[in-house]
């Protein structure tokens, strides 16, 4: 009576069981998604008079964005930056696409001045001179690169608008054998300054060698520049030829079974071969 009783309560067990055992396996030979991001974003007003200093690098993998600012007396400053990584692997067929992006957005206004700071206690220090700079660059890709740059230095007043962008996209489909890629970067720049100030655009290896410059500019005075620049490249790849299977190298014997069961059931006569 006791393992009659028992009975239903093991059945309803093993049921169980197979239901796990069959989702499991229809997981592991079904369609399946994998997505990543980051998302970062971060906006910012400041208005003082002192010593500012302020440093950024975002960028994922082969994208920087960077930025840096220092001097003292007057500094007035609204900006936004943001950074996207997406990422998606999907399977049967197996296909990956990723698009990434940094943006920096920003509205600043220095006016050079010594500054004298009080400590505590009895130290005493002369007043703190330092002229502003200011400089951005956008760097995009790995062993091939593009540069955009702006930067300022030796300033005593600067009036500065700039809005940034670089942007990524890549993408593989094995059901087509295509595969595709792009970046582009971007710089809008309205600047009011006295001191120096250089606008270039570069196309060249990390290193250094082989560089070609689009655009080198350097000014020394008091000048308004109103700049738009933009660099992109496209690629795109298609495989037009079949893959053959190799027979002596494992072929049709060592291929799993999600890749076998998209052919015909008689393809088994004919990549079933005996190697010597």
């Amino acid at each position: 009576m006791f393992c009659m009783k028992k009975l239903p309560i093991i059945i309803c067990i093993l049921i169980a069981l197979m239901s796990i055992g069959s989702a499991v396996d229809d997981n592991e030979l079904g369609d399946w998604t994998n997505t990543t991001g980051l998302r970062f974003d971060s906006n910012q007003t400041v208005e003082g008079f002192g010593i500012a200093s302020s440093y950024r690098c975002m960028g994922p993998l082969d994208l920087v964005l960077h930025s840096h600012s220092s001097g003292s007396g007057v500094y007035s400053s609204e900006s936004r930056s943001y950074l996207r990584n997406d990422e998606i692997i999907a399977g049967s067929p197996v296909s990956f696409s990723e698009n990434n992006s940094v943006g920096l957005q920003e509205i600043t206004s220095n006016a050079y001045s010594p500054t004298k700071l009080d400590y505590p206690g009895s130290f005493r220090s002369e007043p703190i001179s330092s002229l502003w700079s200011d400089s951005t660059f956008l760097i995009a890709g790995k062993e091939n690169v593009s540069v955009l740059k702006a930067s300022f230095d030796q300033v005593q007043v600067l009036n500065k608008e700039m809005a940034t962008k670089i942007s990524s996209g890549t993408s593989y489909e094995d059901l087509t054998q295509q595969s595709y890629g792009s970046f582009a970067s971007s710089m809008k720049l309205n600047a009011v300054f006295n001191g120096t100030g250089q606008i270039g655009a570069y196309v060249g290896t990390v290193s250094g060698n082989n560089t070609d410059v689009l655009l080198d500019e350097y000014y020394r005075g008091t000048f308004t520049i109103s700049k738009k620049m933009e660099i992109a490249l496209k690629s795109s790849l298609l495989q037009e030829e079949d893959e053959w299977l190799p027979c002596c190298s494992g072929g049709w014997d060592n291929m799993n079974y999600n890749d076998k069961k998209s052919f015909p059931v008689d393809v088994n006569r004919v990549f079933n071969c005996t190697c010597f």
